[in-house]
């Protein structure tokens, strides 16, 4: 395996967030019931991508996000309840939500044969996180587990990268990649910073500096085994 140590984002990634959405955004609609479609959780997923925008940028706090986002929602969608009732709610579901993202785990496990390390990187908490990938049958491929709140610092910025790097106990940076969904945050941070990056999925518009680009994992299992 050309990559030593790999870094892997978890939401959009590893884990099949949008499916773990909508079935929650199902389950909130029925407190009151209605019955809805995906639509309303496509639309969740939507208001959310481009909020992350603004967190990513530092334009507005995580708390506020988490808010936020229902507010949006639910001036499409009503609720009778608020955006500040419903907010951690819906995180308490998600941190319960471990829908595995189709052939992560293969790709994983070939990985590991192969001799690669492999660490989780996200911007999300890594309580939630680390547990969601736990359940999701996944910590067993990993050799550690990278968090925001733990780091200290939140990609895209430099200062989270250079943490990661040396805690993985890499010493060279050409041997070293970054799989996210992000364009912005997980891969063009990684590549300014030194690393080589690949862009998971078809969720951002984003130019991105990725080597790879894969919408499933086998396809990025493909690619990177092709690529040695």
């Amino acid at each position: 395996m050309k990559y030593h140590t790999i870094f892997f984002d978890i939401d959009y990634c590893l884990l099949d967030t949008p499916t773990s959405e909508r079935r929650i955004i199902r389950e909130l609609y029925a407190q009151q019931g209605q019955q809805v479609t995906d639509e309303v959780g496509d639309t969740y997923r939507e208001i959310n991508r481009k909020l992350w925008v603004y967190l990513d940028r530092g334009e507005i706090t995580r708390e506020k996000l988490y808010v936020m986002r229902f507010e949006k929602l639910f001036s499409i969608y009503p609720f009778h309840k608020s955006a500040e009732e419903v907010a951690p709610w819906f995180l308490e579901q998600l941190a319960h939500a471990y829908d595995a993202q189709e052939g992560a785990a293969h790709l994983l496990e070939r990985l590991k044969q192969s001799g690669a390390r492999i660490f989780t990187a996200s911007n999300g908490i890594g309580e939630v996180m680390n547990g969601r990938v736990e359940n999701a049958g996944l910590s067993k491929y990993l050799t550690g587990k990278f968090a925001a709140d733990e780091v200290g610092a939140m990609k895209p910025s430099p200062a989270y990268f250079d943490y990661i790097f040396r805690h993985s106990g890499e010493t060279d940076l050409s041997r070293t990649l970054m799989v996210g969904d992000n364009p912005v945050t997980d891969v063009n941070g990684a590549v300014d910073y030194g690393m080589t990056g690949a862009l998971f999925g078809a969720r951002w518009q984003e130019p991105s500096k990725a080597t790879y680009m894969a919408a499933t994992m086998k396809e990025l299992e493909q690619q990177l085994f092709a690529d040695n």
